[in-house]
């Protein structure tokens, strides 16, 4: 039989590992990364936003102080190897947060400017009342956490603690019949032991509630209340109390002193302007 010819063996397939004619290009930071089926988009940060975490995290770490002055455009640039718009995009990120100041001119450029406690209570009171948060809530948030913080103050409290608040009674005395001055010195003391009593995070949220509360003040004072004088009598009495509770390191009466001298505080106020009492702040 005629024997059927047949093809040499052929070679085993292997992957083609040319390089293609058109590679993809370079991923930039503008591009958004394509993640696999069933996964969120990763967004690549872009350039402005990496230079604004850069000088963001060396102002958090003490590295950049309150009125340094950051290198010229053109050393930033080269520096962060990125576009005069780009770090100006960046520029823009950090004044928003109230953590750089730029000036145009001559004698411009951007200095670092560390936030207040009243920008972080401005955006907050702009929330609480977006979201129809009455002067009712923002007073029983502060009766929540204030007097803890006065027995923390009882127990660890300085001789500057003591001498800081003998002086503020003392102007507080002086000013018993101006009432508008009176009223604001009473907010002042909240912000002065709170800021003494040991606790960062609770200090600073009682201070953005009492910059709200502070604003609703002058509306309050307003009313002329012929009994005024004596609630400002009845106040500056409440606040000796609480100076000699934490004079002796009684924590259990520094709490329940300051307890109720807010309560009654609430009661007066709400009973003046209203439990339904919106915030009314911008």
């Amino acid at each position: 039989m005629k024997a059927v010819p047949t093809s040499p063996p052929q070679p085993p397939k292997t992957e083609d590992r040319r390089r293609p004619s058109n590679p993809p290009r370079e991923a930039t930071p503008d591009r958004i990364a394509r993640p696999a089926p069933g996964n969120a988009e990763i967004r690549v940060p872009k350039a402005a936003e990496l230079i604004a975490e850069t000088l963001r995290r060396r102002i958090v770490l003490g590295e950049l102080l309150a009125g340094d002055a950051l290198p010229s455009e053109a050393e930033m640039m080269a520096q962060f190897h990125v576009s005069r718009a780009s770090l100006r995009e960046a520029f823009r990120i950090l004044e928003a947060e109230t953590l750089i100041e730029v000036k145009r001119g001559a004698n411009g450029g951007a200095r670092i400017k560390v936030p207040q406690d009243e920008a972080a209570a401005k955006s907050v009171g702009l929330l609480l009342q977006m979201r129809g948060a009455t002067l009712k809530e923002v007073l029983q948030a502060r009766l929540i956490i204030e007097p803890s913080l006065m027995r923390s103050l009882a127990e660890i409290r300085t001789e500057d603690d003591l001498r800081a608040l003998r002086e503020h009674l003392e102007w507080e005395e002086a000013h018993l019949a101006d009432f508008n001055v009176f009223a604001l010195a009473t907010a002042e003391l909240h912000r002065i032991l709170v800021q003494r009593a040991g606790n960062v995070p609770l200090a600073l949220m009682v201070g953005m509630l009492d910059d709200i509360f502070r604003r609703h003040v002058t509306h309050f004072v307003s009313r002329a209340r012929p009994d005024q004088l004596e609630l400002n009598k009845l106040a500056l009495e409440s606040h000796r109390v609480l100076y000699d509770m934490i004079l002796h390191r009684n924590p259990d009466g520094a709490e329940a002193t300051w307890r109720y001298h807010m309560h009654r505080v609430k009661d007066v106020v709400l009973s003046e302007l209203g439990e339904a009492t919106v915030l009314d702040l911008y």
